[in-house]
């Protein structure tokens, strides 16, 4: 069911699963990423540290019972600046350059677009509390 909490814990685990993998992978990522335009490893390992404290942001604002408006508008921006983010990286050929790369960071873009629209589309069927 697509509830906010649910929209919300998904998003959650999704940042968590991937600060974890930038944070202890990173030169495998950077890597797997580029193969001649490869990102610092500080840069993985700096994103993946924000995205587990987003994860934890996320299922805090879960658990409340109506999410503000506002605090669920901030997570969607930030999803779609993710996207923004990716499709800059793709288009300079900066940083992801290799064809799975591009694919990967193309799918997980979708993904996490997704998940802002439905965090917003989930918010606004709660109504205007």
């Amino acid at each position: 069911m697509f509830t906010l909490s649910n929209v919300m814990r998904v998003n959650a685990t999704s940042c968590i699963g991937f600060g974890v993998i930038f944070s202890l992978l990173s030169e495998e990522v950077a890597h797997f990423l580029s193969i001649s335009k490869q990102a610092p490893s500080i840069v993985f390992i700096l994103l993946g540290l924000v995205l587990i404290f987003n994860a934890f942001h996320l299922i805090w604002a879960s658990l409340k019972s109506m999410p503000s408006k506002f605090l669920v508008l901030y997570f969607s921006i930030g999803d779609y600046i993710w996207v923004l983010a990716t499709l800059y990286l793709i288009f300079t050929e900066m940083w992801i350059t290799t064809s799975t790369g591009i694919v990967a960071a193309l799918l997980v873009a979708v993904i996490v677009g997704t998940l802002g629209w439905l965090q917003m589309l989930a918010r606004k069927k709660m109504g205007n509390c």
